[in-house]
């Protein structure tokens, strides 16, 4: 069935598209093979990049999302993907200048695609290949107008790409790039004051990026100089009591701005 369903995006009659559309959705994970059948048969990927540039708000539009994030995620088909340089269209939905809900849901669905990529063990190359094609500076709309689930997602992205040497090398080799991770992160932190209930996964994911930056001695240097002050004083108590892991991350982050 599911050859019949990448067949059948290829059908003219909208019920059909809609049909295989939703059933791949709804077993994209079920079938290992499905990311070798789309990248690999005859004009699928041509024909879903074709329903991407419409740029029509329907749901149709985030499930095709979903099937690129299928496509991403495995390691054949990610590495296809990224000689193909097609990150560039997703980049261009991560920058959408609007808050429409629909429109939001798009970059959304385009983070999620270039989340995939970084799934555990994240491989170094991929992270090289991401941020030297300015997928950081991509993040900045998400985090800024973007709502809290892309910002969620935009956080992850830094948070993994910070997890590598090669990555958190990028970041810490330049004043410029430094200061602008930082300044992503202060403003997530300041998002979550403004929240009647904050959120958890978001806070966790910061502390994280802050603790993956004081490994290095210049980001140390930096941090002590404008330090995160929300996360040293009762801003956050009640997420830290609740999350062992961001408590522990906060630990280690001011043991480490304790070093020379």
């Amino acid at each position: 069935m599911i050859i019949k369903w990448v067949d059948d995006l290829h059908n003219n009659i909208p019920s059909t598209f809609d049909f295989a559309l939703q059933n791949l959705i709804i077993h994209r994970k079920n079938f290992e093979i499905l990311p070798r059948l789309l990248w690999k048969s005859h004009f699928t990927v041509a024909m879903l990049l074709q329903e991407i540039l419409k740029i029509y708000p329907h749901t149709s539009l985030y499930n095709i999302l979903l099937l690129f994030q299928c496509i991403t995620h495995y390691p054949e088909t990610r590495n296809c993907f990224l000689k193909a340089d097609m990150q560039y269209y997703f980049y261009t939905l991560m920058d959408i200048n609007l808050t429409d809900t629909r429109l939001e849901c798009l970059r959304l669905g385009a983070l999620g695609v270039i989340a995939h990529m970084l799934s555990p063990p994240v491989d170094p190359a991929v992270v090289c290949y991401l941020v030297n094609t300015s997928c950081l500076q991509h993040c900045t709309k998400a985090i800024d107008i973007g709502s809290t689930e892309s910002k969620t997602i935009a956080v992850f992205i830094i948070n993994k790409i910070l997890s590598t040497g090669e990555g958190l090398q990028y970041c810490c080799v330049l004043p410029d790039r430094f200061f602008f991770i930082d300044g992503l992160l202060k403003r997530q932190l300041m998002y979550l004051t403004t929240m009647a209930r904050p959120c958890p996964s978001l806070f966790n994911l910061l502390v994280g990026c802050y603790t993956s930056l004081s490994y290095k001695p210049r980001a140390r240097r930096g941090l002590r100089r404008y330090l995160p002050d929300m996360l040293f004083n009762n801003t956050f108590a009640s997420l830290l009591a609740a999350d062992p892991a961001a408590e522990r991350n906060r630990r280690e982050l001011i043991k480490n701005l304790e070093m020379k």
